[in-house]
């Protein structure tokens, strides 16, 4: 066990990101991040009360990479339409949400109250606004009210694929209706997500 005498809160996180995206949140626990940052089993409990808020920590990591991949996505090359940075920023969303799924499911899970940590809200927050501001570029002059409507349409668009993309159970090989329409998705997720744009 090493003396610490870094920024023992951020290292503690860091080694918690790493254990949730390798083995899931439910796996996780102070005594295993106490283990894998190499400090005592009591340096976790300086910062965090409760296992909840060292989730809410992790989290809210996610968040922040989240929106920082969309903002990349859309910012990518200046001489796009807004159609097409919307589709960029569409497949970064499901990239993200596959390569990182331990972390994208804690993201997304019941189990932290958002209300309860601030700064996980914001960063959630902040990342729903880059898909407000393209939406919002998409349809100039749309209400309030429909722009509400549209992101969470869309939103829950690019959540469901997630799901349904990274979900093995789905046969593509069977010959079922689902598995030949995952296989259709799969093959061109980019025209999925302009059509469903004009739907």
């Amino acid at each position: 066990m090493k003396y610490h005498h870094g920024n023992l809160k951020e290292e503690l996180i860091s080694s918690a990101c790493k254990i949730c995206e390798a083995n899931g949140h439910a796996h996780m626990s102070l005594r295993s991040i106490a283990k894998e940052a190499n400090v005592s089993q009591t340096a976790p409990y300086r910062h965090f009360k409760t296992k909840e808020d060292l989730l809410a920590e992790v989290s809210k990591k996610g968040f922040e990479k989240l929106g920082e991949i969309l903002n990349q996505a859309s910012g990518q090359n200046e001489n796009m339409t807004a159609k097409e940075r919307f589709v960029e920023m569409g497949l970064a969303y499901v990239k993200f949400g596959l390569e990182r799924r331990n972390t994208y499911d804690l993201m997304h899970s019941p189990i932290i109250d958002k209300v309860e940590f601030p700064e996980l809200l914001e960063a959630a927050s902040a990342a729903f606004d880059e898909l407000i501001k393209i939406i919002a570029e998409l349809n100039p002059g749309i209400s309030d009210t429909d722009l509400s409507r549209q992101c969470i349409r869309h939103w829950a668009q690019v959540h469901g694929l997630v799901d349904l993309v990274g979900d093995t159970k789905i046969d593509e090989s069977a010959g079922s209706n689902a598995g030949d329409a995952m296989s259709i998705v799969k093959k061109d997720l980019r025209s999925f997500l302009a059509m469903a744009l004009d739907s």
